[in-house]
């Protein structure tokens, strides 16, 4: 246990440092992104984005989940050349109809001509991500995201600055396109050079059927997840237009950034981790509450930021011109803070070999309540709408996911409460002082910005003292 705990720990230092370096690169890029270019520009992407990310789920049809959890002593290495050869044809067959024929159908839906170029180069990273499915999955079941952190970060920073440099050349839209497809070209190579694998003219059917068995489940909550996704971008697109999709994107970047990569980046680490002591329930159940509490005290304070600051925030990091993506900021991270309490919930059944219960309950929040809520919540009210549905989804995904976490893993709501407990204090009191500064007296945002997150951690310490103390008196 002490050997997996040390993995652990190491795993999540180096998937922080590739977050922390990776992610403040990527939001610099997007902030003078946002500056140079338009909202409709932005829009342009989101609406491509739609479709091409679901061509990119379609062609990694969830093997890479399958390989990861598979026990040591039942992976060999045909069962890597298998998935290779598989992805591979399957990826160039999923580039070609997303090519001649989602590519047409994508322009009519939007009216947006300019689609029939976008989405054919946006969607290359559906033949290259495949490829990069085997060597990632091979550092990722021994933990190794030192490799992880250093393929992703160099990618990540050479498409970045070749974007900033066509941006200022003009090229609009072709600056976001280049920023998204050139980190997979730079990874491939890269990747390779990381595991030393190499792919052998080799294949075969029981290798297959054992690793598609597992992933076919894996593959449709990750198809479930990417329309879940993606269904406010597709009815924000067709309903109201590019400007306001592009202001959407920037709200959803921004709640984004914070939480959806801080869950990532350890759910990655917990996957793996939660599969290698998958027999001992006990320990699994501890493990996601612990984490639960993290994500809530490093999230929160981020959310509250932009629920009391948005307007400020938006205009002096990215120009007046994105104003109208305040009202959908403020509500977009209000579902954020519910949506914590559950976070990666569905790693605990895929971790115990449950893919299809996991499935099975996005799907029923896709088809009962998101769908259904983001739709009319965008036909009436348009981008307000369309968050205030991701807000009702969220609520609803909440009380459901409760239940089958009590059901499966004797989980309760008040064990969860209890774990988010500090945050939770911190974000009031720092909401009842924080509010009354920025409504009634002359400080400048920025000042009650730093003022907001220096109370926030000083109260959440009250909570953490053991842990601190324990931190410091090991490094001494």
């Amino acid at each position: 246990m002490k050997k997996a705990n040390k993995l652990l720990r190491r795993g999540l230092l180096w998937s922080t440092i590739e977050v922390v370096v990776k992610r403040v690169f990527d939001f610099f890029v997007k902030l003078v992104l946002a500056r140079l270019l338009f909202p409709e520009e932005f829009g342009i992407v989101g609406m491509a984005t739609v479709f091409t990310s679901f061509i990119q789920v379609l062609s990694e049809m969830g093997v890479g989940s399958a390989l990861i959890q598979r026990k040591n002593k039942d992976l060999k290495d045909i069962h890597f050349q298998t998935v290779f050869w598989t992805s591979l044809v399957w990826s160039i067959l999923m580039y070609l109809i997303l090519v001649f024929i989602v590519t047409p159908f994508a322009s009519n839906f939007y009216n947006e001509p300019v689609l029939m170029q976008v989405i054919p180069i946006l969607s290359i990273p559906v033949l290259f991500s495949s490829i990069n499915i085997i060597n990632k999955s091979q550092l990722m079941r021994v933990l190794d995201f030192k490799k992880l952190a250093f393929v992703n970060n160099i990618s990540s920073v050479v498409a970045g600055f070749g974007a900033l440099l066509l941006a200022l050349n003009g090229t609009g839209v072709w600056a976001l396109v280049f920023n998204m497809v050139f980190p997979f070209l730079i990874a491939m190579p890269l990747f390779f050079l990381a595991t030393r694998w190499k792919p052998k003219f080799a294949w075969d059917k029981t290798a297959f059927k054992q690793i598609f068995g597992f992933g076919i489940f894996t593959f449709g909550t990750t198809l479930i997840l990417n329309v879940s996704a993606n269904v406010d971008y597709l009815i924000i697109g067709k309903l109201v237009n590019a400007a306001s999709l592009g202001a959407y994107t920037l709200a959803f970047m921004l709640t984004g950034l914070v939480s959806s990569q801080l869950t990532s980046m350890i759910s990655r680490v917990m996957f793996p981790f939660y599969s290698s002591i998958q027999t001992d329930i006990e320990k699994v159940k501890g493990y996601y509450l612990k984490v639960i509490g993290y994500y809530a005290v490093l999230i929160y304070p981020v959310m509250l930021a932009l629920i009391v600051l948005a307007g400020p925030i938006l205009s002096i990091l990215f120009g007046h011109k994105w104003v109208e993506a305040k009202v959908p900021l403020r509500i977009l991270a209000i579902a954020v803070l519910i949506n914590v309490l559950t976070s990666s919930y569905n790693l605990l059944f895929r971790s115990i070999g449950r893919p299809k219960l996991e499935m099975n309950i996005l799907l029923g929040i896709l088809t009962f309540a998101t769908l259904p809520a983001v739709t009319i919540g965008g036909y009436y009210y348009g981008t307000r709408g369309v968050a205030y549905g991701i807000l009702i989804s969220a609520i609803i995904n909440f009380f459901v996911v409760m239940m089958l976490l009590n059901k499966y893993f004797e989980i309760s709501f008040w064990s969860v409460l209890k774990q988010v407990t500090p945050a939770l204090f911190a974000f009031i009191s720092t909401f009842l002082i924080i509010v009354p500064m920025y409504l009634y007296t002359i400080i400048h945002p920025i000042f009650i910005l730093m003022l907001l997150f220096i109370v926030y951690f000083t109260i959440c310490t009250f909570f953490y003292k053991p842990e601190i103390k324990h931190l410091f008196k090991k490094k001494g």
